[in-house]
Order: C-alpha cells, then structure tokens, then sequence
C-alpha cells in the first residue's frame, strides 16, 4: 500500500497525467454521450463528467496498482495488469453508479448495475493490459513512446541474462557479487555495489544498508524485528534499515 500511495503521489504531481484526465473531461463533457448531452445543462455536464473521468482514473489506479503489485512476482506481467483491471471494475462501477445516484437520483435497476459493473471491467481490463504491453507504469500511469522507455531502461539491467530484465526492485552483496533482483527473478553480478547502484539510474532507488539498495516503488511496507527497522519488499524480502541510513529512508517515507 505504501508504495502504490508513492505512486498515487508520483501521478498527482505528473503534469502529463493531468493534462490527459482534463482533455478527457472536456471532450465528454462537450459531448454528451450515454443520453447525457439532453439530460444536463453544459455546465453542469462538464463538471459531472470531469469527476466521472478523475474518479475513475483515482479508484482505478489506487486497486489495479494494489492488486498488480501483489501479482507481479508470482505471473507475467501482461496477466498481473489484466487480474488487477479486473479487480478494479466493480470498484470504479461503484463509485460510476454512487454519482449517477448523486446527479441523476436513486432510479437504477439490478440489471442495470450488473451491466455498468461488466462494462466498467472490461474497459479496466484494456487499459491495464495496454498499459503492460506498452510498457507504460501500471494502472494510470501516462504511456511514454517507446524510444523514452528504452533510453530510460537502467544500465545495470545489460548486464543481467534476457529472462530477467524487467523492473529492478533489490540489490543485495554476496562475497564479491552483487545479488540482483528483478520482478523476474534473482542472479548474481560480479561488481561492487557502489558501481552497481550507479547503474540503477533513473529507477528511484535507496541505500538502506551497507549491503542492501532498494527501488522505492518495490517496498510493501515497513515492520520491525527484534527491535530494528524492516522494510518488506513485494517479493517477499525482508531487508534490514541500519542506522547508518535511517534518516534517509524515513524521509523517502518508506519507515512509519
């Protein structure tokens, strides 16, 4: 959760993402479509539908990025994105059907809810899986083209085997290696680990021990053993903070 409300925070601060969700609002509102061009006043309409399209985009990013980071060590990344549409349509056709009840009244049937949840799924379910196969962020995030991606793709990854080049969540030394990890899987690189993070850049990452880096978006949450701070990765991972560095991943709020 506290790395999905990272990711919340990351998009509320995202331009792109805002001028995306405006035009949407705009190009409905003037529209009109599913009868509501003659049932609402263009004002009115406008303000309906931005809060129609900036809610769904909310609630749809805040469960798929939830449900898509529990998934992601376990499936393909592909399938993880279109689990977690799914499980976010009937939170988003809820939250459709309690501001058609607020604009509109209580005068909806159990058919009709039945066909806004399908609706609402399946078009979760396309946003998510384009996303994954865009290689876009999950769940809200803005596609950037492809030639970004690849000139944003961390240099350390080259260095890893092909099936596990994917999203860098942990590093960890090992005698004169450095255990790398990704959403695909674990392998050893022979370097140092200073070098190794180095070629982390541009993932948000941090120095938390000696021996342990983390990319922020891959802490679950943060806990206590014996005593001493622990942040739990979403694979699992239980990785020590050391004094060293706790101020810093207090303030990178990855400690309560």
């Amino acid at each position: 959760m506290q790395s999905t409300l990272r990711e919340m925070q990351r998009l509320l601060r995202d331009s792109r993402s805002w001028a995306v969700l405006v035009v949407l609002s705009l190009i409905a509102g003037m529209i009109g479509p599913f009868g509501t061009y003659e049932a609402i006043p263009v004002v009115p309409r406008l303000a309906y539908w931005s809060a129609i399209v900036v809610g769904t985009a909310a609630m749809g990013t805040l469960v798929a990025s939830v449900v898509e980071r529990l998934l992601r060590p376990r499936l393909p990344e592909w399938l993880a994105a279109l689990i977690a549409g799914g499980a976010a349509g009937p939170f988003i056709a809820a939250l459709v059907a309690l501001l058609n009840w607020a604009v509109f009244g209580p005068d909806i049937t159990v058919i009709d809810l039945m066909t806004l949840t399908i609706y609402c799924t399946l078009i979760s379910m396309a946003v998510t899986l384009l996303s994954a196969l865009l290689g876009a962020r999950p769940a809200g995030a803005v596609p950037v083209d492809a030639g970004a991606a690849t000139e944003a793709e961390p240099a350390l990854l080259a260095r890893l085997p092909r099936g596990l080049r994917g999203r860098l969540v942990h590093l960890a030394v090992s005698d004169h290696y450095v255990d790398v990890t990704t959403d695909k899987g674990t392998t050893l690189v022979l370097m140092r680990l200073s070098d190794a993070m180095r070629e982390t850049a541009p993932v948000p990452g941090l120095q938390v021990h000696r021996s342990h880096w983390v990319a922020l978006d891959a802490v679950r949450r943060s806990t206590r053993q014996a005593g001493k701070p622990m942040l739990e990765l979403v694979t699992g991972t239980m990785v020590p903070v050391s004094r060293t560095y706790l101020e810093a991943t207090r303030a990178a709020g990855l400690l309560d």
